[in-house]
């Protein structure tokens, strides 16, 4: 922190407002998770002064935009990045110091770093460090009232906006999020491998080191075993606390599926037993202790051995998954709910909560309550009333409708931008979330859908598209490390059609069994293929509930990864799902007119 002064930071303004800076009070971050990252995040706060995150996956246009916006004179970035940034160094007039990490470089790798114009400082993030005096820079601790971060969001519409986070939202959520979960002080070992730039590990890391905990940094693709990596993270670290996106617990599942599908027969059996046991035992309150010992131990082996609290948020769970990991592990995993505007944390669902698809109930800093939408139907064709008793599955409710909230965790607004906030922040305090929740009997939030995902068809009846894709990615024949599935309707269509990333080892499998010979590329093109897909969809929509609208009757499978990179999938990892249909336009072109009769 000491050292930011030399470079002419100054700490932010007591009283924090979205109008733009003046001064020079932020610290810009675009780096991958990795100790440096929080070093320098805690070091920008000792001085007052603000944090601005980056995604590491974003562009430079995004570095451009941020330095711009927030007058930033000093940005942290890995070694590898600093040769995009000089490239662009004109247009970004303000910038005077890049402070680079090696993080993820090998020692015997050669980063070369380019020429840096003058009045450009180009330093290592150790001596960066190590040029402080703290002597005659001593600590400035910010008021609570003051700007932490401005955190763009990932951008799954438009440009990403700031959110304007106060020492006051990180600090109430912290506390509430720890009295909610029950950390143990001093005694959890947490793993951070998720993005910084994303406020579900930011804030949880931050709290990590607020509670005592041990925090240990992976690389996402060092989580489980590999040809470059042949002792995992989880094997490595065993953490005792986990966070992950839905997708995360997804590929986990259906890892541990995978092998023990190449078990034998009497071994797939026993594994089998040994699960239904076991569920069946922790809906009633106990464990088994005899398929604990010969059975779960080993797959437990596989985060670690020790895991005893897992998180999931960033988007719904699917029910399946939630099920599978509490079983296969024997961790408790619990869904939370929460916006980059609320500071991430706004629901957490109690540890002894065993119910899926609960978000949970409210934390003590947050106001949450729910506002009817007429115009919006569920597939029953009865709209999202605040009085409804009864939900769409017959259960007793208190209410339906869009999710809002305010508290002492809401963010102030988006930086810079008073229109974009007038849309969603309202003078009564409260923010407009844009999903569609209902109170059950308890009190916990359970998050039905989100406005825009919810889709009308020719015949005037609604599709969730979010909640199908949740509910098909269960689907053996999907890819979730590659992307997974797209579903898609519109006011054309009579029914929804799908574009997925197919497995190919299963796929394989599949045609081997089913004598459909051929190389792969062959395989995708068959007939057989497309209704064997579509069957094994139509039983995951069956299994999950969907209406018979919601079947998809045609998939293109695209073999194109999705990523960050080509835009498909936000910084966060969730669907674009206008750019995969832009992208792939010649085969949703071919694929669509099947959905309308």
């Amino acid at each position: 922190g000491a050292a930011l002064r030399p470079e002419g930071l100054v700490s932010a303004p007591e009283k924090c407002t979205l109008d733009k800076f003046t001064t020079p009070c932020s610290l810009a971050i675009f780096e991958n998770t990795c100790p440096e990252w929080m070093i320098a995040a805690q070091g920008a706060f000792s001085q007052g002064v603000v944090v601005t995150t980056i995604y590491a996956t974003l562009g430079m246009d995004a570095v451009i935009d941020s330095v711009r916006d927030g007058v930033i004179t000093a940005i942290v970035c890995n070694k590898r990045s600093v040769g995009g940034i000089m490239s662009k160094i004109k247009d970004m007039p303000t910038l005077k110091t890049i402070i680079y990490t090696s993080d993820l470089i090998a020692q015997d790798e050669t980063v070369d770093l380019p020429a840096s114009p003058d009045g450009v400082k180009v330093i290592s993030f150790e001596d960066f460090v190590s040029g402080g005096d703290t002597a005659k820079y001593a600590p400035t601790p910010p008021s609570k009232d003051s700007c932490a971060v401005i955190m763009y969001t990932s951008g799954s519409t438009g440009k990403p906006k700031g959110v304007v986070l106060t020492h006051s939202n990180l600090v109430s959520t912290i506390e509430a999020g720890a009295r909610a979960i029950g950390i143990k002080d001093g005694q959890d070992v947490y793993l951070a491998y998720l993005p910084l730039a994303h406020i579900m590990e930011m804030v949880f890391e931050f709290g990590c080191f607020a509670w005592g905990c041990t925090v240990c940094y992976a690389d996402p693709k060092s989580l489980t075993a590999t040809g470059s990596y042949p002792k995992g993270a989880l094997e490595t670290y065993s953490p005792t606390l986990m966070v992950g996106v839905p997708k995360i617990w997804d590929v986990i599942k259906k890892g541990v599926q995978a092998k023990v599908a190449k078990s034998s027969p009497v071994a797939q059996f026993l594994v089998n037993t040994a699960f239904q046991a076991r569920r069946f035992a922790n809906e009633h309150g106990y464990d088994t202790p005899l398929f604990k010992a010969l059975v779960f131990k080993k797959l437990k082996a596989a985060v670690g051995g020790k895991l005893r609290l897992a998180l999931s948020g960033g988007g719904p769970l699917n029910e399946e998954v939630q099920i599978f990991v509490r079983t296969a592990f024997g961790c408790t995993l619990i869904q939370g709910y929460g916006l980059t505007e609320s500071c991430g944390g706004s629901c957490v669902q109690r540890t002894d909560d065993l119910r899926p698809l609960i978000a949970g109930a409210p934390l003590a800093h947050i106001e949450v309550k729910l506002e009817s939408c007429p115009d919006i139907n569920d597939k029953a064709g009865m709209a999202y009333l605040s009085t409804d008793t009864r939900d769409v599955e017959g259960n007793k409710i208190h209410g339906r409708g869009e999710v809002v909230m305010k508290g002492n965790g809401m963010a102030l607004g988006y930086y810079g931008a008073p229109e974009k906030t007038a849309e969603v922040f309202r003078p009564d305090g409260f923010f407009e979330t844009g999903d569609i929740g209902q109170f059950m009997e308890d009190g916990s939030l359970r998050i039905v859908d989100r406005k825009k995902n919810l889709v009308k068809l020719k015949g005037g009846e609604y599709i969730a598209t979010e909640k199908m894709e949740m509910s098909y990615g269960n689907s053996k024949f999907v890819d979730p490390m590659s992307g997974g599935i797209c579903c898609y309707g519109d006011g054309d269509m009579d029914r929804p059609i799908a574009l997925m990333t197919p497995s190919k080892p299963y796929i394989m499998s599949w045609a081997k069994e089913n004598g459909v010979a051929g190389a792969y590329e062959e395989v995708l093109k068959s007939d057989e293929l497309q209704k064997a897909i579509v069957a094994d969809l139509a039983n995951e929509n069956k299994k999950a509930g969907l209406s018979h609208i919601e079947k998809i009757v045609a998939v293109a499978l695209i073999t194109e990864a999705w990523t960050p990179e080509n835009g498909c999938l936000t910084a966060a990892n969730k669907l674009q799902r206008r750019v995969v249909i832009d992208k792939f336009e010649k085969e949703f072109n071919a694929t669509k007119p099947k959905g309308i009769f």
